[in-house]
């Protein structure tokens, strides 16, 4: 069974493109002849399967393997801009400099016509086939109102568009960073999103338009990337308008900017969502939940996929509190917190599910449909995950602070993730706790550096999957922060980020923060201690959170956590 992964989309925009895409399956359409006719004997070698591809296409009902639509990427000694067209979709969607695109976008387009019912999938044989929704699109004229109809009805029975409608409903103009950072499933990898404050401290540091424009284009999370998609479909078809919006943040200062990618609904977009919510006359349409959409990027995903699932399945009946929620998942050899399944719960809702709630009892008021657990997956034993089974332990101890910042445990265990781990931290640190400070991380700078009072820190974030060693060469690293903080010296360092720190700052710290540590991380820290004449420590995720709930609370002083940092040593506080 191929590993594939449908229900959120990325990068696919045009949704002429999607209609394409879908029109390959109908034999004798335009596109398909198209293909069968020009572009397939044109575009595609024979090695790379072109006589295969015109077989497929020219069946009365078409099965067509997944790779066979896809492509096969970029094959050694080239490039993804210069490898050869492998794939049915890539020779469907026109590129900018060729007649194709590469197997990426042809992806993202098939996960779209999947995700939103247009394309069918057999996870068994890896192949795709159309829907009777999909030839109904496929047969529409373009740009008539029978187009409009079918896409309106496959949009609305896909969640994440109607949680970016109803985000907009509510609160009228919004930026794809606040629409972001409440899409998805909270404190998880695969749901990221900037922190928006961080956004327009860069516009505010930012030297030229270059630099803004720049920070702007290319700086977003992952939950960020899928509102910027599922806008680019809504502008298409007249329910929402791009309108820049101009923000601020204060801590300590004003920072204010303009943020381009920012929505707001229209009057149609507005009559559009009542048919999602079956207000008035408009008959509701079915939610589409696919089971792979509910959990992406972390280890024991299919786990808590299952988990998910059952939890619709649940709520799909009548009102149920969380302890009732509970047995039913003990019935299904699940065992959860109440913790855990509040944040699920919330999830769900942030998915685009329309959850009421009714006292201390919940229910879905969606019909869903297309959502099941795979037969290969549903009778095998799936194990929770050493770092889920931490999440769940410091979930129960969270009551101060925001269950987002779980995915701090598994950003430390990314060893992809550098970024959004320094960013988490950052927004852990300085928005949740009212420490002063910011997120450096570029070039020559610091990761993170945060001060209180008259105490000050800097911080190396570093996400490994095994476990990090600190070894000399980031020590020594760290050793140059430390030393150009001393003596501020702007020929050792132009950028001067030491001005960070506030001018009370007089005493400061080092520290290490990763998922956890292993080798001999402890000799460095004291050799570093003894080479730069200040105290530092290391502290995995697990405990940042842990001391964060104890410095929110107020068990603990902001004195005595910087004095935590003086151990040369893991610091273990659970």
């Amino acid at each position: 069974m191929a590993e594939r992964t449908f229900g959120w989309v990325q990068e696919a925009y045009k949704l002429s493109n999607l209609k394409n895409t879908v029109s390959a399956f109908v034999l004798d359409s335009s596109v398909n002849r198209l293909l069968r006719e020009d572009k397939i004997p044109r575009l595609i070698r024979e090695e790379d399967g072109r006589d295969e591809f015109l077989k497929e296409l020219s069946k009365p009902v078409m099965r067509i393997p997944y790779l066979y639509l896809k492509g096969k990427g970029s094959p050694k000694g080239y490039t993804r801009s210069n490898a050869p067209c492998s794939g049915i979709i890539q020779a469907v969607l026109p590129g900018q400099r060729k007649e194709y695109q590469s197997d990426w976008p042809a992806d993202s387009f098939l996960r779209f016509a999947i995700s939103i019912g247009f394309l069918g999938y057999d996870r068994t044989e890896d192949v795709c086939f159309l829907t009777e929704m999909g030839e109904r699109y496929a047969n529409t004229p373009a740009d008539s109102e029978e187009e409009q109809e079918v896409l309106k009805d496959a949009l609305l029975s896909y969640p994440p568009v109607c949680r970016i409608l109803s985000l907009l409903a509510a609160e009228d103009h919004l930026t794809k960073f606040e629409m972001g950072a409440r899409l998805g499933f909270v404190g998880e990898a695969g749901f990221t999103s900037i922190p928006q404050f961080m956004i327009l401290q860069g516009l505010e540091e930012a030297e030229s338009k270059e630099e803004k424009n720049k920070l702007l284009q290319d700086t977003e999370g992952t939950s960020d990337k899928y509102v910027r998609t599922i806008c680019s479909w809504l502008i298409q078809m007249g329910w929402v308008n791009k309108v820049a919006k101009e923000v601020s943040y204060t801590k300590g200062r004003t920072f204010s900017g303009i943020i381009p990618q920012a929505y707001q609904l229209t009057l149609k977009g507005r009559t559009v969502l009542k048919h999602s919510t079956g207000v008035s006359k408009f008959a509701k349409i079915p939610k589409r939940v696919m089971w792979d959409m509910l959990a992406t990027k972390v280890s024991d995903r299919e786990y808590l996929r299952n988990r998910r699932t059952h939890m619709i399945r649940c709520l799909s009946g009548s009102y149920k509190t969380a302890e009732e929620i509970k047995s039913y998942l003990e019935s299904c050899d699940m065992e959860e917190t109440t913790e855990t399944i509040l944040d699920d719960l919330r999830g769900l809702t942030y998915i685009g599910l329309n959850i009421n709630k009714l006292g201390n009892t919940y229910k879905i008021m969606d019909e869903i449909t297309g959502l099941s657990i795979p037969e290969n997956r549903e009778k095998k034993t799936l194990v929770k995950s050493d770092v889920s089974i931490m999440k769940d332990s410091v979930r129960t101890k969270l009551s101060h602070i925001d269950h987002k910042y779980l995915v701090l445990i598994d950003l430390g265990f990314d060893g992809t993730s550098d970024r959004d781990y320094e960013i988490q931290t950052a927004e852990l640190l300085t928005e949740e706790l009212s420490f002063g400070g910011a997120r450096l991380g570029d070039t020559r700078k610091p990761d993170v550096c945060i001060y209180y009072g008259e105490n000050g820190l800097i911080l190396d974030n570093k996400a490994y999957g095994k476990g990090y060693s600190l070894p000399m060469k980031q020590a020594d690293e760290m050793l140059r922060y430390i030393e150009e903080n001393q003596k501020r010296d702007i020929s050792l360092n132009p950028n001067q980020w030491w001005k960070v720190f506030g001018d009370e700052v007089k005493q400061f710290r080092f520290g290490f923060v990763s998922g956890s540590f292993t080798g001999g991380f402890k000799d460095r820290i004291h050799n570093l201690e003894l080479r730069s004449g200040i105290g530092g420590a290391a502290i995995n995720s697990v405990n940042l959170l842990i001391i964060a709930e104890e410095l929110k609370s107020g068990r603990m002083s902001y004195e005595e956590f910087f004095q935590l940092f003086d151990s040369g040593d893991e610091i273990e506080y659970t």
